[in-house]
């Protein structure tokens, strides 16, 4: 198994400095407590990958000698995605929802908080149904739900989508795709990497995700523990709007071209980031103190 740092970006495009520097803080941790750098590529969401992403991304971590020592393509995990889905089926653990998007975003609306001030996620209409069989018929799409501890069911995501209600042998044969927070507390506990990595904006993931591995744990019978967590701050916009790979003139490319070197972009990431963990403690959730950093900050000035 890999005990080590991870980084998990998603191939729909070029790396944005956000990206990048989120990718150099990993890579930076992993070596200060020598470990192997994984880059798990997260192409569950097939519609968003865009061609030759991953091969792109690699090129761009290359160019700041960042060198990954294992790299994962998530969606090689899908059998597993599969037959943890189907073990959650037969423990009741997930339940069917028929709601769509509009329903869901509405009724969230004109509800208040879930419990511990966390921002519901849904109204939970399909969990609080006492007649399933009358509110399956008619509908084809089912999105899954996973039963978090709050019995309202405000906070249950959804964890998969498959075509049907008729659940096959095979994956494929129903339509099965598994969502953001399924695959990757799945692919976390089983990897059993020590530290993962990400941007301050995945905060809330943790509530979920861990929710999935404690009952994974339990279900399997395995070992308690699970990795730690280190938040970066997210690279903004100089008037702190959200930076995306289609914004223009924050890729590699179009730094380098501005007269921004490799480099140099390498040493003002190194410049902005003071906080170097003592230890890695199992559980633990870390990060930058500062949750947002703009390009000025940084000194990139567009």
């Amino acid at each position: 198994m890999d005990r080590g740092v991870r980084f998990a970006p998603s191939p729909t495009g070029r790396f944005h400095v956000g990206n990048l520097r989120t990718a150099w803080i990993s890579h930076h941790l992993s070596r200060h407590f020598q470990l192997p750098w994984i880059v798990r590529f997260e192409d569950i969401d097939r519609p968003r990958v865009v061609q030759n992403a991953i091969e792109l991304q690699t090129r761009d971590l290359s160019s700041l000698a960042l060198r990954p020592d294992r790299v994962v393509v998530q969606s090689h995990n899908l059998e597993r995605h599969w037959e943890v889905f189907l073990k959650a089926v037969r423990e009741s653990q997930v339940y069917p929802c028929f709601c769509s998007r509009k329903d869901v975003r509405e009724a969230i609306q004109e509800s208040a908080s879930a419990r511990h001030g966390i921002e519901p996620v849904y109204s939970g209409a399909c969990r609080k149904l006492l007649n399933e069989s009358h509110a399956m018929s008619g509908s084809a799409a089912v999105g899954w739900r996973f039963k978090m501890e709050d019995s309202s069911g405000a906070l249950d995501p959804v964890i998969a989508r498959t075509s049907g209600l008729e659940l096959l042998a095979e994956p494929g044969s129903c339509g099965f795709v598994p969502a953001y927070h399924w695959a990757c507390a799945i692919d976390d506990l089983d990897g059993e990497c020590m530290l993962l990595v990400r941007a301050w904006d995945l905060e809330h993931a943790v509530v979920f995700q861990r929710a999935v591995q404690e009952w994974l744990v339990k279900l399997e019978r395995r070992a308690p523990g699970f990795p730690a967590i280190f938040h970066c701050s997210v690279v903004t916009g100089t008037r702190g709007e959200r930076l995306e790979k289609r914004t223009k003139g924050v890729t590699l490319l179009e730094l380098i071209a501005s007269g921004i070197s490799a480099e140099a972009l390498k040493e003002k990431f190194e410049a902005s980031f003071t906080d170097v963990l003592g230890k890695i403690e199992p559980g633990r959730i870390y990060g930058e103190m500062k949750k947002v950093i703009t390009l000025e900050e940084l000194g990139i000035n567009l």
